[in-house]
């Protein structure tokens, strides 16, 4: 849940789009063209900050803040860009601060002009990050550092006035992608210079190892060799060196060649040599070869005019490598997708997992059933977050994007839930719940007793159909069934309908309590297992639950609660079922990195740190045969129900994503938090410059930053 903070602004003065004819003191009952709230006669309290309706907030578009203003995880400036997103002009020049705070503003579309007060000294990492529509910003004459990507990505800023500013450090790329000009020259930290190493790579090889001879002059390089089966690979190459090295025209000796090579055993692996020759890269499939580039990229990175000599022999520890996003609580635009698709690639994540469907919305076009999308695809305004978040993506649009990742050795896995986190289908077909009741979609976070009806022929009609449509747009082996959270209260529901009794009775089940109705979801999972097997050649994969007792073998199941991997781990080997790791103490990317980090308010989620999510080993203490024969990957979620835009998605999952692609990559005897660190600087700072927020919430930030030494004390 989504509690207001208290808000230290002595006064907060709301003035809505319409002509100024009105003003009330007191919480208004309908609509009015100006509200104030008066609190400068003391007692700046939260019980007063929530006499303010959050739908008023949600629509205002002026807001005036005088006083002293907070910069606590849950203040002031989390009050306007959280729960304020249309506010277009914020006028802070009678307000008191020494700081506009990391995060401030970030992804905030709504901003046209910001008037900042005297006395502020810092502007904050990512303060005014891609917020699109600011225009108009003057820096008081106090201001002496712009810390890194402070207006990255403000593209439509066309006056930023800083001649009264007595600045001492520009961050980098704290201008990327402004097009003003007379604006100073953020040029690359000397820290990240001075402390990166040679081969900043993540995930880090298996094997790197330098060689005699002389570097390679990437200037030189002047040809692409590969055959046409690595079209895609070689057209990857040219947009390396372009991108990287600022080869638009090749010209030279030295060569790159892509090979595909039988001898390199796993499908995934590669091998690639540098030397003063060029580069050559091999696999035994045009995988490995992109793999084998994607580190050649960084090596670019980190070395863009020579490359030392360098033999790197590589594949993963892990099978599948996967990130799942949530486009429901909040959605994610399809470009978004694609973003983040090219992002992970980088990282050699092969697997994004869509959580398409939930209580809150139904974000994927299914044709049969038409009113899915057409009055379940607007996600109403939600807890605190009062305006909604509509969208859904249409089946041509996923098959660009399954195309577009299949070029970037992605899957898409799609996710469809079952019985639970169905409300927005049950919403829009109400037979598909017991009592055929009319249900409206859900506008909080939390677990719904509304469920599938097990014993409704329509509800597997409805299933079938459903997958049946999706087997066409998604040829990934591969389909995720949820099964989450349907234990108890919700299967009470299944208790008293006659129609799942009399099911009982059929299959046996003799009890008429509550105990056994964990048969009934098995009954269901089983009936669509078989359709996805025998008729469209699918894996199912779901959550794992101590109330689902059985899993069918060959399934994926997901260990995903705290405290339970252990647990799901002697379910799945029990069962001659495949594992993947997602435990939340690790894996649970929308988890707050720190205290005080995004997002600062939520619904009692814990810490799970950069350093916690490192710690992972996939094998969590099993032997190697488990390892072998079980293990099948590891995912990151990014369940985005405390996400108001798409930039705090690339927030959240960075730099644990990078840390989670090294954990599943790279050997256990090769892994170094310490080390990880150091390279850690240089990719974080590509990622900024490209446009990708992420957090330094982590310990050692600030010392790297500063020696480039680092600290494994902290959390």
């Amino acid at each position: 849940m989504h509690l207001l903070s208290r808000c230290s602004a002595a006064l907060l003065c709301c003035l809505l789009t319409l002509p100024l004819s009105a003003q009330s003191t007191s919480t208004p009952s309908a609509p009015v063209e100006a509200y104030t709230l008066d609190l400068s006669q003391g007692s700046a309290t939260t019980a007063q900050v929530r006499l303010l309706p959050a739908e008023l907030k949600a629509g205002l578009k002026i807001l005036v803040l005088t006083g002293t203003l907070s910069s606590d995880r849950n203040g002031d400036f989390r009050q306007i860009r959280d729960l304020c997103p249309n506010v277009e002009v914020l006028d802070l020049s009678a307000a008191t601060c020494t700081e506009i705070p990391d995060n401030a503003f970030l992804g905030h579309r709504g901003l046209r002009k910001v008037v900042l007060p005297n006395g502020v000294k810092r502007i904050g990492r990512q303060a005014f990050f891609n917020c699109k529509n600011l225009e108009e910003i003057t820096l008081p004459s106090s201001v002496e550092s712009i810390e890194d990507g402070a207006f990255n990505g403000c593209s439509a800023l066309r006056k930023l006035d800083l001649s009264r500013a007595t600045l001492r450090n520009v961050g980098f790329a704290a201008f990327e992608g402004v097009p003003t000009a007379n604006l100073p020259q953020a040029t690359f930290d000397l820290w990240i210079k001075a402390a990166t190493e040679k081969y900043s790579l993540i995930p880090y090889p298996a094997q790197l190892e330098v060689q005699q001879g002389k570097a390679l002059d990437v200037s030189r390089i002047g040809k692409i060799e590969a055959a046409p089966v690595l079209a895609n690979e070689a057209g990857y190459a040219r947009r390396i060196l372009r991108e990287r090295a600022g080869l638009n025209v090749l010209r030279g000796g030295a060569k790159v060649q892509l090979l595909l090579d039988a001898t390199v055993q796993n499908t995934e692996g590669y091998e690639l040599v540098v030397n003063k020759k060029g580069i050559v890269i091999k696999g035994s499939t045009p995988a490995g070869v992109f793999y084998g580039l994607t580190t050649f990229e960084q090596l670019l990175t980190a070395q863009p005019k020579t490359l030392e000599a360098v033999k790197i022999v590589d594949a993963p520890r892990t099978r599948v490598r996967e990130l799942m996003v949530d486009p429901v609580r909040t959605f994610i635009p399809f470009a978004e997708l694609k973003r983040m698709v090219v992002e992970m690639a980088r990282y050699k994540y092969n697997a994004i997992h869509l959580h398409l469907v939930d209580d809150q919305a139904w974000r994927i076009e299914i044709k049969k059933y038409p009113r899915l999308v057409a009055e379940s695809s607007q996600r109403p305004a939600m807890d605190d977050m009062q305006y909604t978040s509509p969208g859904f993506y249409t089946q041509d649009e996923m098959r660009e994007l399954v195309a577009f990742a299949a070029k970037h050795h992605i899957m898409v896995i799609p996710e469809i839930e079952m019985p639970g986190h169905e409300v927005a289908a049950i919403h829009a077909y109400p037979q598909l719940t017991v009592g055929n009741k009319k249900v409206d979609v859900r506008t909080t976070s939390g677990v719904s007793n509304n469920l599938l009806n097990p014993a409704s022929e329509f509800t597997y009609q409805f299933l079938f159909d459903v997958f049946d449509e999706l087997a066409t747009v998604f040829p990934a082996p591969y389909v995720h069934l949820g099964g989450d959270e349907a234990g108890n209260p919700p299967l009470d529901d299944w208790t008293t309908d006659s129609a799942c009794i009399a099911l009982k009775e059929k299959l046996g089940i003799t009890t008429r309590d509550r105990s056994e109705n964990w048969k009934l979801q098995k009954y269901m999972f089983d009936r669509v297992i078989a359709h996805l097997r025998d008729k469209l050649g699918k894996t199912p994969m779901f959550w794992y639950e101590t109330d689902f007792k059985e899993i069918q073998p060959g399934c994926v199941t997901f260990a995903w609660r705290h405290g339970l991997t252990k647990t799901a781990i002697d379910a799945a080997r029990a069962n001659k079922a495949k594992i993947m790791l997602c435990p939340g103490e690790h894996c649970y990317l929308d988890y707050p990195m720190d205290k005080g980090d995004l997002p600062e308010v939520n619904w009692g989620m814990p810490v799970t740190s950069l350093k916690r999510v490192y710690e992972l080993d996939p094998r969590w203490g099993q032997d190697e045969a488990f390892e072998r024969d079980f293990l099948f990957g590891v995912t990151g979620t990014l369940w985005s129900e405390c996400m108001p835009q798409p930039e705090r998605v690339y927030y959240q999952a960075f730099p644990r994503a990078l840390a989670l692609a090294e954990v599943a990559w790279t050997p256990q005897s090769r892994r170094n938090y310490d080390q990880f660190l150091r390279r850690l600087q240089l990719v974080q700072a590509d990622q900024l410059r490209r446009g990708y927020p992420s957090s330094s919430r982590f310990a050692g930030y600030d010392q790297l930053r500063t020696d480039g030494s680092t600290t494994t004390s902290g959390k």
